[in-house]
């Protein structure tokens, strides 16, 4: 469980890994008012709609030999789940706070790798966990360069990628398997 959560959120990030979201996540950093509602809305659509879609496809197509359907199934739980939210959000909140091209793409990866249902729920709870980790990291490479020269955007823009990029390169950097001793041998 540990293990899955460390994979997940650090060595395998979904943002920084999978490159799902940077953009979002850089937009997310400069607005940061409303992103405790976003998150919220994040957590709610990705894990309603990774469950219901792994019970979906596990106990009707996967038996009908179907399973290659079931990219069309999360799309569409995810878009009647994800307006269902949006508007209850909207109501109760005033705040839009649409997200889907990220919502999406973390559904389709709880879905794909996990072999449980449970699993299933906890990828997605920690692909949204990755994504909302990172905003806190860009917010403050950010604001660095804000106390610098860096005015211009998209000067700014491309030093936040190539910093995005160097954290990614750290994380990844543990597992050097040709430091091993067996290859000097």
């Amino acid at each position: 469980m540990l293990y899955t959560l460390l994979y997940y959120v650090c060595f395998s990030s979904a943002v920084l890994v999978y490159g799902i979201g940077i953009e979002r996540a850089i937009y997310l950093s400069k607005k940061r008012n409303d992103i405790l509602i976003k998150a919220i809305k994040l957590f709610l659509t990705i894990t309603s709609t990774s469950a219901l879609s792994y019970l979906l496809v596990n106990s009707l197509f996967v038996p009908a030999d179907l399973a290659e359907l079931y990219p069309f199934v999360v799309i569409l739980l995810f878009i009647c789940l994800s307006v269902f939210i949006e508007i209850i959000i909207r109501i109760s909140t005033k705040i839009n706070a649409q997200e889907f091209g990220v919502s999406i793409l973390f559904t389709f990866i709880a879905v794909s790798e996990g072999s449980s249902f449970a699993e299933c729920v906890y990828i997605s709870c920690l692909c949204g966990l990755s994504f909302f980790a990172v905003v806190p990291f860009i917010y403050s490479v950010c604001h660095r360069m804000d106390m610098t020269s860096y005015k211009q955007d998209y000067q700014k823009l491309n030093y936040t990628i190539v910093s995005i990029a160097i954290f990614a390169i750290i994380l990844l950097a543990w597992n050097v398997s040709w430091l091993n001793k067996g290859v000097f041998q």
